[in-house]
């Protein structure tokens, strides 16, 4: 036996050793290898043998001791060793894959990147399989974590059924990037209570159910957001916006507001649409004609020029005379077809066509591109695309939802109140000294323009547009831009060259627009409204992000599936136009049907080399530029999961 010395130095050698260890925290980071690094709050990473990263995710936070140890990186150098302690969170929950069978085994192949490098497939134990089958597209809920012994499991929330199940790419692509179809069960009951049989109308605004409001949408279109007329006033004319009040219902339901900020926005797939709000509540806010609703109302005065000489915002009653699709209003407007609305649907074209020539003239106005149609089948594939310009008549609500947007803004910014705004900063600053170099190369007599400012930029802007140069100088500009953005403080969007700017219009599909009213009634004096918290825009950009993620996911889909069919029939070379392009590659768009695809320069013999300056990417015996028509030779994808379609030029 050891005397009380012997223990004590045991115990004391123990307490040492264990006050040398280096304890700390940090996340797993995955490589396309077996092993790993934890990559600490100091920014050391630490790695993580074969046998330890079998025990966590990607994405996982951890506690970890730190180990000095002889393993080498590849400069030769010691490093350190992670042994891990304690799984603090988890990144891996809800998650898509497709189910794969091993003897009488099923397991998951989860479509996250990080683990798909590992070739990790995950149990499913036959009690949390929901019928799925071998080869099904599934959402999966992770089960049983791996890091007490590495054996994972996961349980089956949902199967898409095998590829090749009408509408699957859409509700896929839903489901990987977080977006839910429905809103969880109690959250809707809630809603719902609010609603109950309709909204009520509030009498003490102003009443103005006799205006001749229309609302003119796409035939199809249920959650309308807007009704407008426009009347003959003195010399121009007084045209009237209408814009749904869904917010109603938020002075009972405080978290409605950070509930419709993580949905962002109303999710719209070919062939599947996912509303930003609950049918019930939309539909109760909706303007839906020939029904008394409440409304925020933008009235603005229009002079002959386009000019908004006076505009107001106010709570109203109004009532929809009619909802009228696009194409009616067209026949009205360019062949002269009888309408019962004829004579405000005139007033407002002649609003219409002053408003744009004041934009065209002093301002900004984006360039519409033919766009392209895609009508499904029955098993929601491709069917065939066609080409489609903008109509006259969305032109027309289009520009009168910019003028209501523009009198919100100001209204905004004159009541001092924190938008949001919508803001766009022209050229980035980080890219200004480029910006100034490129115009001394190609607009040397604007060397000296200010694009920092409002009438600068608006002038760069208008001379690229102009130039008869064969170099895409226009294109080649936007490089340089800033991304829009949201802003609780007023600022210029340069993009459109106004001083301020903001989305009011359509507060039932999109969580900016409905945070814009919650502001506007508060400042026209509702007591019961709660501004949204600043808080909630970054949710909202999340949202917004994950929409675009998906939609576009969703959409490559498609499009491979579409020219997987054309190749298998012996078409797969195609004439394009190279629509962006960067150090490894471009984007081509095909000619007539607008689908786009990626050429990848990387793997070519030939080394290539980028000039920023011509937009172009060069070897010694070819050279590609943007702008530029080549002929593309599509590469089937045996499995597509969202990538974008890959082209080689012949």
């Amino acid at each position: 036996m050891l005397n009380k010395n012997a223990l004590s130095q045991l115990q004391g050698l123990k307490d040492k050793i264990e006050a040398e260890k280096e304890y700390a925290e940090g996340t797993v980071k995955a490589t396309r290898s077996r092993f790993g690094f934890v990559v600490l709050d100091d920014n050391r990473e630490i790695f993580l043998p074969p046998d330890e990263m079998h025990r966590v995710f990607p994405g996982d936070r951890v506690s970890i001791i730190v180990k000095p140890a002889p393993e080498k990186d590849k400069s030769g150098k010691e490093q350190s060793t992670a042994e891990l302690e304690k799984l603090i969170s988890t990144a891996t929950s809800d998650f898509v894959g497709e189910v794969v069978q091993k003897g009488k085994a099923f397991f998951v192949a989860p479509d996250i990147p990080e683990l798909m490098h590992f070739t990790r497939w995950l149990f499913i134990p036959p009690n949390a399989r929901s019928g799925a089958k071998a080869g099904d597209l599934v959402q999966c809920r992770l089960q049983r974590h791996p890091f007490a012994d590495g054996k994972p499991s996961v349980k089956v929330l949902r199967s898409f059924g095998p590829v090749g199940t009408p509408g699957l790419e859409n509700d896929y692509c839903a489901a990987r990037a977080g977006i839910e179809k429905m809103l969880p069960k109690e959250q809707f009951k809630a809603i719902e209570a609010l609603v109950g049989d309709g909204d009520t109308l509030d009498e003490i605004r102003e009443d103005l159910r006799s205006l001749p409001l229309v609302s003119i949408d796409s035939q199809h279109t249920v959650d309308i957001d807007d009704a407008l007329c426009a009347e003959p006033h003195e010399n121009g004319w007084k045209l009237t916006v209408a814009i749904a009040d869904p917010t109603t219902f938020v002075k009972e339901a405080p978290d409605l507001t950070t509930l419709i900020a993580t949905r962002g926005t109303s999710h719209y797939f070919h062939g599947l649409a996912i509303p930003m709000l609950p049918e019930v509540l939309t539909q109760s806010a909706a303007l839906r004609p020939l029904e008394d609703k409440n409304a925020l109302v933008c009235r603005l005065l229009i002079s002959t020029e386009g000019a908004i000489t006076d505009s107001s915002i106010q709570l109203s009653i109004i009532r929809s005379k009619a909802k009228l699709s696009y194409q009616e209003v067209e026949d009205v407007l360019t062949d002269g077809a009888e309408h019962e609305f004829a004579e405000h649907l005139k007033y407002l074209n002649d609003c219409y066509g002053a408003l744009r020539s004041w934009r065209e003239s002093r301002e900004l106005v984006i360039e519409h591109r033919p766009e392209h149609r895609w009508l499904l089948n029955e098993r929601k594939q491709i069917d065939r695309i066609e080409e489609v310009r903008k109509k006259g008549s969305q032109l027309l609500v289009e520009e009168c939802m910019v003028a209501a947007n523009r009198c919100i803004a100001q209204a905004l910014k004159d009541a001092e109140l924190p938008g949001p705004f919508v803001t766009h900063a022209g050229i980035r600053r980080d890219r200004a000294d480029e910006a100034r170099e490129f115009l001394t190369r190609f607009l040397p007599a604007e060397n000296t323009l200010d694009f920092s400012t409002l009438d600068g930029f608006r002038t760069l802007i208008t001379e690229l547009n102009d130039s008869s140069d064969e170099r895409p100088l226009r294109s080649m500009i936007n490089r340089l831009m800033s991304r829009a953005s949201f802003s609780v403080k007023p600022a210029p969007h340069m993009g459109m060259a106004l001083p301020v700017y903001t989305n009011g219009t359509s507060p039932l599909r999109k969580a900016l627009d409905f945070c814009v009213h919650l502001q506007l009634k508060a400042m026209l004096g509702d007591p019961s409204i709660k501004t949204a918290p600043a808080t909630v825009f970054d949710l909202i950009n999340q949202a917004s992000s994950k929409n675009r993620q998906a939609v576009n996911a969703a959409n490559n889909w498609l499009s491979c599936n579409y020219l997987n069919a054309q190749s298998a029939e012996g078409q797969s070379e195609y004439e394009a136009e190279i629509v962006h392009i960067n150090t490894s590659g471009f984007t081509v768009k095909l000619a007539g049907i607008g689908l786009e695809g990626t050429v990848d320069l990387r793997k070519e013999e030939e080394k290539f080399s980028f000039d920023k300056w011509e937009m172009a990417l060069a070897s010694k015996t070819r050279r590609y530029q943007l702008r530029q028509h080549v002929r593309v030779q599509y590469k089937p994808v045996e499995k597509p999961r969202g990538e974008s379609a890959g082209f080689s030029v012949i």
